[in-house]
């Protein structure tokens, strides 16, 4: 899920209703700047506490979309179970095989005896002229080019130098789907002798060879391995390769030579337990998803207590774990899931366990898939309507919300222009009069004091004002 959260990019300020005057009356006239100002700003008060209560509901529908969406997926997860996971496979002795199985795979039980685990044939290179001491600067041929054959099939090999590095290296680069090089010390740690030794990937009688481009033969010695062997109800199979597929969708890894006489039993079953696990996540999710909504609902309710969005998702909730394929005998109560009186869901997986293991199919029906019927595909289109991208309840109240909030802060931003401009002027108009009044004031003072300088009267001060 991706969420996006919308706040101001810069934080609503009353502009400071101040001017620096020179009158005696400049302090009365900062009251009136300042109140002008403060009532100006009113409305930027209610449109910061509108765009508060906007991104505080953004928040809520994200946590909201949060829940649903790890909802969503959980039935995901439960539709990938129904549709590839209901089947496991087990043997009887592990020592023998062990099995696995794909969604193609049919219950079932199978006897298996491993006759023979096969080899891989293997070579081992010729000393060269001389022995080789350091296989990062010394090889066994100076061509440049070997022709490695496994069986009937040849490959040219070219490696980038002449050590026996270099050749171990392409081998296995160039050929390495028939061949696996490594090189081995068959000397003494005090004079060591390394060689190439070559194994084939598939078990069977095929020789290996190498030659170089001189026509020099490489090998010093080889041994032919043997094709695996072993009996499925009855019938001896023989394979090249170990891991072997004795039915459509179940391949068996053989491990061990069996006693001869004495197969072991391959089972293929349904497994309710991997139903059982992901419903249980199912249910963790769900609950996540009551809990989130009820936050919304009741006393000290979250900021979406009343919202047509908690209704909805109310009922989606609703719908889905009183889901009925329509026979009271395959409702999902019957396996043991089932919501208590709080709205809680829970799994009892023994009963869950125990009613798939003697109603699988009715199970397999009520479960249906994503796409093919069942509550698996009401779940998906229910949640659907609330998660789906354009038309999700919950995707269009986040989008509503954040265009409501784009508009708001567009709001608040021409306000606080407005209140700024409005500062702007009355700053302007009160200084005038300020200086103004300074102005008459000091014509006041000197016309007081060239009075006083003939008349000998004495100055006193009444509101500031020089009298006589």
């Amino acid at each position: 899920m991706s969420t996006s959260s919308t706040s101001l990019t810069t934080p609503v300020t009353v502009p400071a209703a101040g001017f620096t005057g020179v009158s005696k009356f400049a302090s009365s006239l900062q009251q009136v700047l300042s109140r002008a100002v403060s009532i100006a700003s009113l409305p930027l008060d209610s449109l910061e506490s509108g765009l508060t209560t906007l991104q505080n509901q953004q928040t809520a529908v994200q946590g909201l979309d949060s829940a649903f969406t790890a909802l969503q997926s959980s039935i995901s997860a439960l539709d990938s179970t129904v549709s590839s996971g209901l089947l496991e496979a087990s043997v009887a002795d592990g020592s023998i095989a062990s099995a696995t199985v794909a969604s193609s795979a049919s219950p079932g039980t199978y006897t298996l005896e491993v006759d023979n685990l096969g080899s891989s044939s293997t070579a081992l290179s010729i000393a060269g002229s001389t022995a080789v001491s350091d296989p990062t600067s010394q090889g066994i041929t100076s061509a440049s080019s070997v022709t490695l054959t496994v069986g009937n099939s040849s490959t040219v090999i070219t490696p980038t130098g002449t050590t026996l590095e270099d050749l171990a290296n392409a081998i296995n680069s160039e050929a390495g789907s028939q061949v696996q090089a490594t090189i081995v010390n068959v000397g003494s740690s005090s004079s060591p002798d390394y060689r190439l030794s070559l194994s084939a990937v598939n078990l069977g009688t095929d020789a290996i060879g190498l030659a170089d481009s001189n026509g020099n033969n490489l090998i010093q010695s080889s041994t032919q391995g043997q094709l695996a062997s072993y009996q499925v109800d009855g019938t001896t199979v023989s394979s090249s390769t170990r891991r072997v597929t004795i039915s459509p969708g179940l391949t068996v890894t053989l491990l061990g030579q069996s006693t001869s006489g004495q197969p072991t039993t391959v089972t293929v079953q349904d497994s309710p337990e991997a139903l059982a696990s992901a419903f249980s996540s199912f249910a963790q999710a769900y609950n996540s998803a009551v809990s989130a909504v009820s936050a919304q609902r009741g006393q000290n309710a979250g900021t979406l207590q009343g919202d047509s969005l908690i209704t909805s998702l109310t009922g989606v909730l609703s719908q889905l774990v009183t889901y009925n394929s329509g026979s009271p005998n395959d409702s999902l109560a019957n396996f043991g899931i089932t919501v208590d009186s709080t709205g809680v869901l829970s799994v009892d997986t023994a009963t869950f366990t125990s009613a798939a293991a003697a109603n699988f199919e009715g199970l397999l029906t009520t479960l249906g898939g994503a796409t093919t019927g069942g509550f698996l595909e009401a779940a998906a289109n229910l949640l659907s309507s609330v998660e789906d991208p354009t038309t999700g309840s919950i995707k269009t109240e986040e989008s509503s919300l954040s265009n409501e909030i784009s508009t708001q802060q567009t709001e608040i931003a021409n306000e606080q222009n407005t209140v700024n401009q409005l500062q702007s002027n009355l700053t302007a108009q009160i200084s005038a009069a300020d200086t103004a009044i300074a102005g008459l004031e000091n014509q006041v003072t000197f016309v007081t004091g060239l009075f006083a300088q003939y008349t000998g009267a004495t100055n006193t001060q009444a509101n500031g004002v020089p009298t006589l």
